[in-house]
């Protein structure tokens, strides 16, 4: 009786056929038979001015082994491990940024830390 039950349901199972190949067709000749409106030409003044950000070097020091990790990830994404770096950099500065108090001065605690760290690698012990 187990299995008479399925075996009589399998034989009134019918499947529809659904000619999915004709409906994509359909629709790709619909999108291709739309009137495609291409201007004259291109206005050079419209585009938009590129703007460049000013970017400062620095010298950062890793543990060799964490170096390596950053390399192999680099090549593996294909760019360079400044870029990786910049990547794990860039959310943080922006949280940090938002939640600076109101009379935090960046430029100012920059300039502080400039005048403070001037010259201290050329400084002899």
């Amino acid at each position: 009786m187990g299995l008479e039950k399925f075996m009589d349901d399998a034989n009134n199972i019918k499947i529809t056929k659904k000619s999915y190949k004709s409906k994509v067709d359909n629709e790709v000749k619909n999108k291709f038979e739309q009137d495609i409106i291409i201007p004259a030409g291109l206005n050079l003044l419209d585009m938009e001015e590129e703007k460049s950000i000013k970017k400062t070097a620095i010298s950062v020091y890793f543990k060799e082994q964490d170096l390596n990790l950053l390399k192999a990830i680099s090549q593996t994404k294909n760019t360079t491990v400044n870029k990786t770096i910049m990547n794990i950099l860039e959310t943080t500065i922006k949280t940090t940024k938002d939640n600076l108090p109101k009379d935090f001065d960046i430029v100012k605690k920059a300039k502080e830390y400039d005048k403070r760290n001037k010259n201290k690698g050329n400084r002899k012990k």
